[in-house]
């Protein structure tokens, strides 16, 4: 059998590590059991209107997803990209365009809604990150032992853990916490696509590998991945196809189905993160003060106003992090309306409205919390995945990361 490479989910991961080996000549074919790809980051039509699943934001620091995205994404402005922001009730900050790091320090001294001490209090926990990783704790009590007072957790750290963790600062790992900061103060822009997730990444990428020998089916679930003595065998529904290679790029939660047959492979059970995202279309005057606006009190975490981000006029997106609902979508809907008319005097009712609900959007980034490597016992069988190890949480990089090292690992050996 000759060298053949299977690439198992079509998620950011899996279409990374097939980018990556048909960049280097390798072609693959990808099976994705749904019919469209991006598995998490994906896009939906709802009304004439391209909807994301979820409002993802990149950072200046997520290097390897960027780099891929230049090179699959047609859309010659991608991204709205604006410095490092945070508004939150009545505090905001901003980073001014100066060099690191005064960029930070000017932006936290002029920032508004909390006191000079609290000012001074946040960048003396800034300036002694690099020397709080080690022991991992949860972030609450690393706020805790560093003296920042319960307004700050509440309007600085609290959702920037949320936004980087999508995990509550009770259990969230403060090692994963002091990573995501400093790479984000590092490359301090914020990107907001302004285009959809599907146009984003997933689509160019989808045409290079078939472009370069690839193959991509869709709709196309492997139930069972088989080990022989040439290599392994995957079933789908009717059929079996041979490689001697596998990129398993599936959530864990699918991982133990899939793998029955290889006792090698054996991965922890995962606690999981919901995140629901409110569309409420208004007419198209209604705009929020602030492209990004955050809270405290309410259900919601975020605001974004799409309108002023990618032209999608009076829809707003509210987005709801780490919380377990017990509410109907109906609801959730009516609530995330009059959380909006706080900021927007005179909102009309919404023309409609969309819930979209991911129940296991994220595991939980806990301390101490152990993710497999790329690497298996089973030679030549490799995981990708926002899941496995990294010094990130759940995000588009941390998937990308995972998908490009097993597709090197693969090159290896083949």
């Amino acid at each position: 059998m000759g060298k053949k490479v299977a690439v198992i989910g079509g998620g950011y991961s899996g279409l990374a590590a097939a980018f990556t080996l048909a960049e280097s000549g390798i072609p693959v074919t990808l099976f994705e059991s749904s019919r469209t790809l991006g598995g998490r980051a994906k896009g939906m039509d709802w009304k004439g209107l391209r909807l994301d699943n979820g409002q993802h934001i990149l950072l200046g620091c997520y290097r390897e997803t960027l780099a891929l995205i230049e090179k699959a994404c047609r859309h010659p402005e991608p991204f709205l990209r604006i410095p490092l922001e945070l508004s939150v009730d009545d505090f905001h900050i901003k980073t001014l365009p100066l060099p690191e790091p005064l960029n930070l320090l000017f932006g936290m001294l002029s920032a508004k809604g909390i006191s000079f001490s609290e000012k001074l209090s946040a960048l003396g926990f800034l300036s002694k990150m690099k020397f709080m990783k080690g022991l991992d704790i949860n972030v609450s009590e690393l706020l805790e032992k560093y003296g920042q007072s319960c307004r700050l957790c509440e309007l600085l750290w609290k959702p920037l853990c949320i936004s980087a963790l999508n995990t509550p600062i009770e259990i969230a790992s403060s090692n994963v916490f002091i990573s995501v900061l400093m790479d984000a103060l590092n490359g301090s822009d914020m990107l907001i696509p302004r285009i959809n997730l599907s146009s984003l990444f997933p689509s160019g990428a989808a045409r290079f590998i078939t472009k370069n020998g690839g193959e991509i089916l869709l709709s196309k679930p492997v139930r069972s991945v088989v080990k022989h003595h040439a290599g392994f065998d995957l079933l789908t529904d009717g059929e079996t196809f041979s490689f001697s290679h596998v990129i398993c790029a599936v959530a864990p939660y699918h991982l133990s189905r899939l793998t029955e047959a290889l006792p090698e492979i054996r991965v922890q059970d995962f606690d999981y993160q919901p995140i629901c995202t409110v569309y409420s279309q208004y007419p198209e005057r209604v705009r929020l003060p602030g492209k990004m606006m955050g809270s405290s009190r309410g259900l919601a975490q975020w605001l974004f106003d799409r309108g002023a981000i990618c032209g999608q006029k009076g829809l707003i997106a509210a987005v709801i992090s780490a919380a377990r609902l017990e509410l109907s979508f109906d609801s959730i809907a009516s609530t995330m309306h009059e959380e909006t008319k706080k900021l927007v005097p005179d909102l009309p009712p919404p023309l409609w409205q969309k819930v979209i609900l991911e129940k296991r959007a994220t595991f939980s980034c806990t301390a101490n919390l152990q993710r497999p490597g790329n690497e298996t016992p089973l030679k030549d069988f490799y995981l990708a995945g926002d899941y496995t190890a990294s010094p990130y949480p759940a995000t588009l990089e941390s998937a990308v990361r995972s998908g490009l090292s097993c597709a090197r690992l693969a090159l290896k050996t083949i």
